[in-house]
């Protein structure tokens, strides 16, 4: 009895110095190369000899191509961007009746933000969500006790991280536009009960919504705009913002297999799809299985690596 006791004391304490391990290793966050192409494109008309200044309005569309480690940090991310935008500073794009627009869904993968080296190496979705839950072992803990199904768990694994997101997301976002001067339509975010508090984005507690800000050349918020998730055609109706008296029209559409969205010039006119380049997995709950974030086989603007920079001047305004 005496050897029984002390065996089972012995498999007790080694059990609890591997917990302890295992905990310890997961809160490693060691600091990984980083290494992203910055190049981009710029595809559509030149700025004229006087400047952007003197070119009336322009729309620039941004198809950034983003792979998992542009989401290390948020950091990371600024710089992909402001390296395409850099290129359209110098190019003569940028001015003060400049409207950017960012692809759906760029905020949303801010939830892979400070992982593990081994979560941005991941081939699959699969792969991504279990690099997640080891990462995570409290949330881990938690999705095996509530046996959550592999939606739910995605679900979890966003929301964990909600809060944080919506920070960076306002934070990285109105940091750009007040930077280079712009009014910045900054992608979409998928937050739980996204609201505004005192001009700050908040997460809540409530369903999943598809949430996109508008930024100012100050930094501050211009328009706010949510919509269901999962999407359905039809069920929201389109954003809409005016700026330098002209309305804008955002409208999002899903049926191609990705997220994309279009805007529609004060005019009238509707400008190219709006969607995200690169390598990115999908493992958020609620979203068929049969969408890609990052469509593989798609009409691009252009065969060249790097992000693409689409261009359209909309005269004096």
């Amino acid at each position: 009895m005496r050897k029984l006791r002390f065996s089972l004391v012995s498999l007790l304490l080694l059990s609890v110095c591997g917990l302890a391990v295992f905990v310890f290793w997961a809160g490693q966050r060691p600091p990984a190369h980083y290494l992203s192409d910055l190049r981009s494109e710029i595809i559509g008309t030149a700025a004229p000899a006087s400047g952007a200044a003197d070119a009336g309005a322009n729309l620039l569309l941004i198809r950034p191509q983003l792979f998992a480690t542009d989401y290390q940090s948020p950091a990371h991310l600024r710089l992909k961007l402001a390296a395409a935008l850099e290129q359209a500073k110098s190019a003569g794009l940028l001015g003060p009746q400049t409207l950017v627009a960012l692809p759906e869904h760029i905020g949303t993968w801010l939830m892979g933000a400070n992982e593990k080296v081994e979560f941005y190496q991941a081939r699959n979705r699969q792969q991504v969500r279990d690099w997640l839950l080891l990462g995570n072992p409290w949330l881990a803990t938690k999705a095996l006790l509530l046996n959550l199904d592999a939606d739910r768990l995605d679900e979890a694994l966003l929301r964990m991280k909600a809060k944080q997101m919506a920070a960076t997301y306002q934070q990285l976002f109105s940091g750009l536009a007040r930077e280079y001067q712009i009014t910045l339509l900054a992608g979409s975010i998928l937050l739980p009960a996204p609201h505004l508090e005192n001009g700050q984005l908040r997460s809540g507690s409530g369903v999943l919504r598809n949430l996109s800000l508008v930024f100012a050349k100050d930094g501050q918020i211009l328009n706010s705009y949510t919509e269901a998730w999962p999407w359905h055609p039809d069920e929201d109706e389109p954003q809409q913002f005016n700026l330098n008296g002209k309305r804008w029209l955002v409208e999002r559409d899903w049926r191609a297999g990705y997220p994309q969205s279009v805007l529609r010039l004060p005019d009238g006119r509707r400008s190219a799809p709006l969607f995200l380049r690169g390598k990115l997995s999908w493992p958020i709950g609620g979203a068929t299985r049969a969408i890609e974030l990052t469509p593989k086989q798609v009409p691009q603007a252009s065969e060249t690596p790097g992000s693409h920079l689409l261009n359209l001047w909309l005269g004096p305004q």
